[in-house]
């Protein structure tokens, strides 16, 4: 029998209703992550595929102007198949942060790539000025986080007007090319000339300075590397794409003849290029970890139940003690009788305890965050802010109604609900940022940027296998056919970060559309408007309590 290929998936009518809208998602960068993509996410999370099983997301906490102390709260719900066997009794808190991990830096300044070599290249010369060795290995690595942020904002815009197909963003984004490399080369040799006034004799600070010049050149040459294939793709004019690849040769000779290490060459071998990104990595880990921000976390409800705790311990006990009272004399009664409920006594007391401390557990998991953060600067020393966060799983009905709209704008019928199962996994953060410290550590950054990783391994341990074979009669035919159709699952997820108290800001939604091999993609479901056949009367009276 034939066998076509059908690529289905559990919401197709939802596909073809909404188109992927991938715009509105991260592209994928020169740097694989958002950990490594220093460049500003704006005003809206961005998410992307990081591998097979890591969904990566990126949040920009941003300081009001001329606010004393800023307050941003994330919140996600994320709606999982039934059949995937997670919930609160397989799938406890401990779990959900062993999964979740997170990732804190400054955002690095919003600096237009042209301007890199104007008052952040000032700001380091005077540094060096300073003589002071620790200022000068801060603000170089500063410098190349800069560069490699303008570098790559700038490139991307470019690269989106060369595939956008009309023709007067290709004018624009042919003559941004031309200037980019002309700012490419004003940036290098203005970090050199910089470089070339540093103090001799400190091992520390040489090494320092030689790194930031590796790693400036190396970003410089990828940068225009990459541009160039693009140029070559879109048809660009001769004499732009050879001044494109000239820069990056340049540079490539330039670390060449200074003797840097990470140079290419044509025939390099595996063992090279293994070599040639090791080294890359080692680079970025150094100028960017100048952003990164050590958190200390701590159980935030710990105190309070362990008091509450104590209170259920005092209750039952002092129900045991009244109870033995209450029966009197052992010595003057039934010893027997006074046995037997001094027992029962202790049995319901013991039972008391235990009923007691499930039900502070309980409210205090709903009214107090599980984490508190303290965000500390290590290179700087200094407390820049508190996050408090929370997860719990949260039945349907608890929903908010707006999360809700989201989450049906592509359900036809309310018995999707009862025949597609779901459960809810909530996610909450609440950020405390205080300007004055952010100020005191640097008065350039003016935001924190958190990069959350999410690993579905634990979350596909119960997938079916990825492809099955189905069978069908043709009616045109007449005859039984067979074919193999992929089984996907969809993860849903309603997320907004909003400042606090904005209740304007609109929730969002993505598909995650998983196997059991991985994730295959993410698609983004725009808009608000429920699709026809959704009525008031859509009620939730058959979901899952």
């Amino acid at each position: 029998m034939a066998q076509p290929q059908l690529d289905t998936e559990d919401d197709t009518r939802s596909s073809e209703r909404h188109t992927d809208a991938r715009a509105s998602l991260a592209p994928a960068s020169d740097w694989g992550s958002f950990v490594g993509d220093l460049s500003k996410r704006g005003d809206r999370p961005a998410w992307r595929v990081h591998d097979r099983t890591h969904v990566e997301f990126a949040l920009d906490y941003a300081i009001e102007p001329g606010a004393r102390s800023t307050e941003h709260e994330w919140e996600a719900y994320f709606f999982v198949p039934e059949s995937l066997r997670i919930d609160s009794k397989t799938y406890d808190k401990q779990d959900i942060y062993s999964d979740l991990a997170s990732y804190i830096r400054f955002a690095v300044p919003d600096v237009p790539f042209a301007e890199v070599a104007g008052a952040p290249l000032e700001r380091l010369r005077d540094v060096v000025e300073s003589g002071d060795r620790a200022a000068m290995i801060r603000e170089l690595r500063v410098f190349a986080c800069l560069v490699r942020a303008a570098g790559v904002a700038r490139k991307r815009t470019i690269s989106d007007a060369l595939n956008d197909g009309d023709s007067d963003r290709r004018t624009r984004a042919l003559a941004a090319t031309s200037r980019m490399v002309a700012d490419t080369g004003r940036i290098a040799e203005g970090l050199r000339s910089v470089l070339a006034t540093l103090p001799e004799g400190d091992d520390t600070l040489t090494t320092a300075a030689q790194w930031v010049d590796e790693d400036v050149s190396r970003l410089l040459e990828t940068l225009m590397g990459n541009l160039a294939i693009q140029l070559e793709e879109a048809d660009a004019p001769e004499t732009l794409r050879q001044s494109v690849v000239n820069a990056a040769v340049s540079e490539a000779r330039y670390r060449r003849d200074g003797c840097l290490e990470g140079v290419g060459t044509a025939t390099a071998s595996k063992r090279d290029v293994e070599h040639l990104e090791f080294r890359r990595h080692v680079l970025k880990r150094f100028t960017s970890s100048v952003l990164w921000l050590k958190p200390e976390v701590r159980d935030a409800a710990r105190v309070v139940l362990n008091v509450l705790y104590a209170v259920a311990a005092g209750v039952a006990m002092t129900f045991a003690v009244v109870a033995a009272i209450w029966n009197g004399n052992p010595m003057g009664s039934d010893l027997f009788m006074w046995a037997v409920i001094a027992v029962l006594a202790y049995m319901a007391k013991d039972r008391l305890k235990a009923w007691l401390q499930g039900v502070f557990s309980s409210v205090v998991s709903r009214h107090l965050p599980d984490r508190r953060w303290r965000l500390h600067d290590p290179e700087r020393r200094v407390m820049l802010g508190k996050i408090d966060e929370q997860s719990a799983f949260v039945p349907f009905g608890d929903l908010p109604p707006a999360v809700l709209e989201r989450r049906r704008s592509t359900r036809v019928h309310p018995l999707e609900e009862q025949a597609r199962v779901e459960k809810v996994l909530w996610h909450r953060k609440v950020v405390r940022l205080s300007a004055a410290k952010l100020a005191r550590a640097d008065e350039r950054f003016d935001a924190l940027t958190e990069i959350f990783r999410l690993d579905l391994r634990r979350w596909l341990a119960h997938t079916d296998d990825p492809k099955r074979k189905i069978v069908f009669a043709d009616p045109e035919a007449g005859r039984v056919q067979s074919a193999i159709a992929p089984r996907v699952y969809n993860l849903g997820i309603v997320y907004r970060l909003r400042r606090a108290g904005d209740d304007s800001a609109p929730w969002e939604r993505i598909r995650v559309v998983v196997t059991r091999k991985g994730i295959r993609r993410i698609d983004h479901i725009p808009g608000t408007v429920r699709p026809a056949g959704l009525g008031a009367d859509f009620s939730l009276s058959g979901a899952p309590a």
